[in-house]
């Protein structure tokens, strides 16, 4: 009894031992595991802290505008494009992904398409419009089909709308296939520029004309036209003019001395509204990219946003449109001579400028204010004379068009 007793003893002892030594394991398990956890979220703190740090990083470069130092357009990078990640930046990159694959007549973001026919010279023009310039652009177009030599020249019209143009008002446009002959081409751009500066009562669409070499690489130049134009001749002769190695053609503008804090002593300042891009050069010298590049990061810090922009990427190589091309404030003699600031920097011929006063080829209204459509009145310079001129002349073209009478209801009664 005494040995079976012992040998019970022996086995609880065993057994507790047992025991104790599974407890222990266990305890040391749930130690390592606890310990592993820690480790995990430190290790995730501090990814974190790296990214927020990344991101600060990428921020504060964006924001690099705020700087005072002059540049030079050599001194101009593009940042690699794989580090974007907003809506205008990605637009880029969706570009350069789509340049290989564009066809002649068919392009991202097109959605209507005209065949151009063939036996006639081509006279490509780019307009950008938003929902509250369509008649204004509708009378412009007819001007310049009014007085296209319909024999020898077929005009094709890129129009650039906002993403959010009314589809509604698309015929307008359409009507003018009703009374010419000509190639119409719609693009629905999206809203690549909404975080851009603008003025009050601007939209994105004074940014468009900047994404024309990407978007029309195959042509070897496309005139720009802002819609508050009326062209009074054939533009065949200003669609060839010769560029003379100039990345583009525009007419000089005053305010040059808003881009001295980017480039010192430039030959010429054009205005944004007329120019034709010698398209062929831009991209073989990749200042479509500099110049989508450079206006992302400076937009906020530019006076004349996108003007300044092509003036300060293509400074080096501005050309200027004879001045027929190119009337815009010029609306009597007697204006000519106030505007003093202009004939001394620019050295611009008086003959000449007498000579495109009396039989333009094209008139700019952009210091029109009210536009050359409304009623207007002349300030103490004279510079809105010329909209008093051209106000009968707009109407003359807008009668050219199915809408006279809603234009005149529009912006006179």
């Amino acid at each position: 009894m005494e040995e079976t007793s012992s040998f019970i003893s022996i086995n609880k002892n065993k057994k507790e031992k047992r025991y104790v030594n599974k407890n222990k394991t266990n305890k040391l398990i749930t130690i390592n595991i606890q310990k592993l956890v820690i480790i995990i979220l430190i290790l995730i703190i501090l990814i974190l802290c790296l990214v927020i740090g990344i991101i600060l990083l990428k921020t504060s470069d964006t924001n690099s505008y705020e700087s005072n130092t002059p540049i030079n357009n050599n001194d101009i990078k593009i940042i690699s494009l794989n580090k974007k990640d907003n809506i205008e930046e990605q637009f880029e990159k969706d570009i350069l992904n789509n340049i290989e694959n564009f066809k002649p007549g068919k392009r991202l973001f097109q959605k209507r398409y005209d065949p151009i026919p063939e036996g006639k010279n081509q006279i490509h023009i780019a307009m950008a419009i938003d929902n509250k310039f369509v008649y204004p652009t509708l009378v412009s177009m007819a001007s310049g089909l009014y007085n296209n030599n319909k024999e020898k020249n077929i005009i094709v019209y890129h129009l650039l709308f906002s993403s959010d143009f009314e589809s509604d008002k698309y015929e307008i446009f359409e009507s003018l296939k009703k009374r010419y002959e000509f190639s119409l081409n719609y693009y629905i751009i999206p809203d690549l520029f909404k975080s851009y500066r603008k003025w009050v009562g601007s939209t994105d669409t004074v940014y468009y004309k900047m994404i024309l070499p990407l978007l029309f690489h195959d042509l070897e130049r496309i005139i720009y036209l802002d819609a508050d134009t009326l062209i009074f001749k054939d533009l065949y002769e200003m669609y060839n003019l010769p560029f003379n190695g100039n990345y583009v053609l525009g007419y000089p503008f005053h305010d040059s001395n808003k881009i001295d804090k980017y480039v010192k002593n430039a030959t010429y300042y054009i205005n944004g509204g007329v120019i034709l891009f010698n398209n062929k050069l831009i991209r073989k010298d990749n200042k479509d990219l500099e110049l989508l590049e450079f206006t992302r990061e400076k937009n906020r810090d530019l006076w004349f946003l996108e003007q300044d922009s092509i003036n300060i990427v293509f400074y080096e190589k501005i050309g200027i449109l004879p001045l027929k091309y190119g009337i815009y404030m010029y609306g009597t003699i007697d204006s000519f001579e106030k505007s003093i600031q202009i004939r001394i920097r620019f050295k611009l011929n008086r003959e000449e400028v007498i000579e495109a006063i009396k039989d333009p080829s094209l008139v700019h209204f952009s210091c029109c204010n009210p536009k050359v459509w409304n009623r207007h009145s002349s300030n103490e310079f004279g510079v809105h004379e010329i909209c008093e001129r051209f106000h009968k002349e707009f109407y003359f073209y807008a009668n050219k068009t199915d809408y006279y009478d809603k234009i005149y209801k529009t912006y006179i009664n």
